[in-house]
């Protein structure tokens, strides 16, 4: 029965209350606009997200946590966040990363977008 089915779902959670992010709102901070980025970077397994049953019964929303964001940064950069970090325009730090070989994150030729990993960048720019 439905009624069953429905009772199966884990209890919904008001993440907006939390301090919670939407995984949009998470990327524009980090100067990523693409859609589904962060969410296929988390379904993969490379970063943590929190997920929350979608209020109408859709799909499962992709919320970052404080700590699921800690998790992000630790392990990636973006020239947003490099930009922050370094005090030079991303442009120029982006040409340090390409004469120095370093390429963006993309295990078995997956496209990320611009996230590089935080080892590889700080051991070039710093």
């Amino acid at each position: 029965m439905k009624t069953e089915i429905n009772g199966m779902r884990p209890p919904k959670q008001k993440v907006t209350d939390q301090g919670f992010l939407t995984a949009s709102a998470f990327g524009r901070s980090v100067g990523i606009r693409t859609y589904g980025w962060f969410k296929k970077l988390a379904a993969e397994g490379h970063t943590p997200e929190t997920l929350t049953p979608h209020p109408k019964g859709g799909p499962d929303q992709s919320y970052l946590s404080p700590d699921d964001i800690t998790q992000f940064h630790k392990r990636f950069m973006t020239p947003a966040t490099m930009e922050h970090k370094f005090g030079q325009h991303r442009k120029i730090l982006l040409g340090k990363l390409r004469a120095a070989g370093v390429k963006t994150f993309a295990p078995n030729g997956e496209d990320y977008g611009p996230v590089y990993l935080r080892n590889e960048v700080e051991e070039i720019l710093e």
